[in-house]
């Protein structure tokens, strides 16, 4: 059994653990945060769909984690493990059971094809009936963007 493979199994595991103990307590709370957060979540396939990490986080609810200095990566579901989306901020709030993701801080986001930036934001996935939901990212306030892709005859 390859290395990789052991890895997503433990992992696996040890969300389910995870996912059993939520089920056997109605609240959890803490009063001290989670240092080194990381909350992966994937696809039914089993490939990775999202991780989210901080360099802290407090459980507000079940599904509901505040961060500090989230890095939140997004993959193509595919199996692949090629960041195709990074979005950095320095605090957020994650909600995991509706894969939403706000905050009212400074948002940087990094692909291959653009990289924006603003305050006031929020991430979000959409069904569309397929295999592949929508993303959306929604910046309020402050907004930059620069593209990196070639634009032909901009000023023809």
């Amino acid at each position: 059994m390859s290395n990789f493979f052991k890895h997503v199994l433990f992992a696996a595991g040890c969300l389910l653990l995870l996912a059993a103990g939520w089920a056997a307590s109605p609240q959890i709370s803490s009063e001290k945060p989670v240092i080194k957060f990381s909350l992966p979540m994937f696809t039914p396939e089993g490939n990775r769909k999202w991780l989210a990490r901080g360099t802290e986080a407090r459980i507000i609810s079940r599904e509901q984690f505040e961060v500090k200095e989230l890095s939140f990566s997004l993959f193509d579901g595919k199996g692949g493990d090629k960041v195709q989306t990074l979005i950095l901020s320095p605090q957020a709030t994650i909600f995991s059971e509706k894969s939403v993701i706000t905050g009212a801080d400074s948002i940087r986001i990094i692909n291959d094809e653009y990289e924006a930036s603003g305050r006031d934001w929020t991430y979000s996935e959409k069904d569309t009936g397929s295999a592949v939901k929508e993303k959306n990212i929604k910046i309020k306030n402050n907004v930059h963007v620069i593209y990196r892709a070639e634009i032909k005859g901009l000023l023809q």
